[in-house]
């Protein structure tokens, strides 16, 4: 007959997948025909609004729309020009462990733009995206706290408790940002909106009750040309503050934050020339991750009864550490002259990787650096890409999921030969690991045992290597009190090569 176990329920969300997805978008475009022709391309830019993402039993399916902003100089002119274009982006990758109850935390990038100009009139777009997926799927761990019946059987159990940080809610919101914002004074009329910009950061996340609070600021930047025909750059920050559902369980939980842009709208009112309506539009993507404890049974043995136990590894996740390392990067450009005035500057962060140098680990973020300034003869754009990185030093072979993410926009400023870039790079990392641990979940009682003999009631017998009071008593089947009293002993405490008198059942 199986012996009857109590057990303890805990709920919680297991990781199923973590992967990266990189696909290329290539179309032509025909200059509008309120365009000026093309003389000279200048930048492509991307914008990734991820619209639609969802698990499938199996697979998920992601849609959205890549926007690329084409900046160049028209043909006779020296003013700037822009257009844009929109490819629609899909992927269906397969994912075993994925089913319709998963949530789906994914942060999108647009890794390259690459324009060439095909004649005055026509343009070859080739764009490369991101999407760095983790999956999470609701489970019930059910855990065999301690045995039923344990006096009618003879039973002697010892428990334990099992210790993992668990991931106890994963959840999503989608929220917008809307208002009018106007250029300082100082700036001219807006004769035309050449191209936006648009980056979001988390600075606050916190649980109170059964709610997550969230805070942060979406920066906007805007590449106008103004009623004079010079062009110039305007950042806007818009502070949010966000409330979500938390669950239950999740009091003292961390929170880990992905923000995904699914729209961006951005443009002149026709009531002020000097006046920029921006419609935003994200998804914050949330996972909970706290410290469980829960009592389970270890071992048990009767010392009448045979005793067949089944065990299931169980994963335990430990955090090793977690952290945010700040890097400043300051990069110089080589440029042809001197830059007469700088008109826009940007860091895009592109792939991650990380490796093992000695002890330590160091993790590395690609970032594509672009200055646009007026030149003595025009505009000129310089692009660079620059590898960042971050030491983690004496860690050894920690195992580490980790995000560049930068806190401010960029600056830059003429320095010798050219035009120094600077920011602040900030490194977030989470080293976990995970080890199965066997624990009891089926237990089988069989027959009572018969005495063979004549069996001596007390047996001296030497503790062996490794060996717990536990151990000797298992193996004996006595009790460790049992033990204790008839070897005169007040500690549990033993040695090997030590001498124990055990009483026999």
């Amino acid at each position: 007959m199986e012996l009857e176990l109590r057990r303890e329920s805990v709920r919680c969300w297991e990781t199923v997948c973590r992967t990266k997805l990189e696909q290329e978008e290539t179309a032509e475009m025909i200059v509008p025909d309120a365009c000026p022709d093309i003389w000279q391309v200048l930048d492509g830019e991307g914008k990734l609004l991820l619209q639609r993402k969802e698990p499938q039993e199996g697979k998920a399916e992601f849609s959205g729309l890549l926007k690329v902003t084409i900046l160049y100089q028209p043909e006779g002119e020296g003013n700037l020009e822009a257009m844009e274009v929109t490819l629609p982006i899909a992927a269906s990758p397969d994912l075993p462990e994925v089913t319709r109850r998963s949530m789906l935390q994914v942060n999108a990038k647009v890794l390259s733009v690459d324009v060439h100009l095909l004649n005055p009139r026509k343009v070859l777009v080739r764009a490369s995206w991101q999407l760095e997926v983790e999956g999470f799927s609701p489970q019930t761990l059910s855990l065999a706290s301690m045995a039923e019946e344990v006096e009618t059987y003879h039973v002697r159990q010892k428990t334990d408790v099992f210790r993992s940080l668990m991931a106890v809610n994963a959840q999503e919101k989608s929220f917008t940002y809307s208002d009018t914002l106007t250029l300082p004074a100082g700036r001219p009329e807006v004769e035309r909106l050449l191209g936006t910009r648009v980056s979001c950061t988390c600075s606050e996340a916190r649980v109170i009750g059964s709610k997550l609070v969230f805070k942060g600021e979406a920066v906007l930047k805007v590449l106008c040309r103004g009623e004079d025909g010079k062009s110039f750059s305007e950042e806007f920050r818009l502070p949010y503050s966000q409330i979500m559902d938390a669950g239950e369980d999740s009091e003292d939980a961390v929170c880990d934050l992905e923000l995904l842009f699914t729209d961006v709208k951005c443009g002149l009112t026709e009531e002020d020339p000097r006046a920029v309506q921006a419609e935003l539009a994200l998804q914050a993507q949330a996972v909970l991750r706290k410290q469980v404890e829960v009592p389970v049974l270890a071992d048990l043995y009767s010392t009448v009864y045979d005793l067949q136990t089944e065990e299931s590894p169980v994963t335990a996740q430990q955090l090793l550490g977690r952290s945010e390392e700040q890097e400043m990067i300051r990069w110089v450009l080589v440029t042809q002259g001197l830059p007469v005035e700088i008109l826009d500057v940007q860091a895009r962060l592109g792939r991650t990787s990380q490796r093992q140098e000695g002890q330590d680990r160091v993790l590395t973020q690609e970032v594509q650096l672009m200055v646009l300034y007026q030149g003595e003869e025009g505009p000129v754009c310089l692009h660079e890409k620059v590898m960042a990185e971050h030491r983690m030093a004496g860690q050894g072979e920690i195992p580490c999921t980790f995000s560049g993410e930068l806190l401010r926009v960029p600056t830059a400023a003429p320095a010798g030969e050219g035009v120094e870039v600077s920011f602040p790079l900030v490194f977030r990392w989470m080293a976990l690991e995970s080890q199965n641990v066997p624990l009891v979940n089926r237990v089988t009682l069989g027959e009572k045992r018969e005495e063979e003999g004549q069996c001596p009631s007390v047996i001296l017998r030497a503790v062996r290597a490794g060996e717990t009071l536990w151990d000797v008593a298992k193996a004996c089947l006595s009790t460790d009190q049992e033990i204790l009293e008839a070897s005169g002993l007040t500690s549990g405490e033993l040695y090997p090569g030590q001498m124990l008198l055990i009483p026999r059942k």
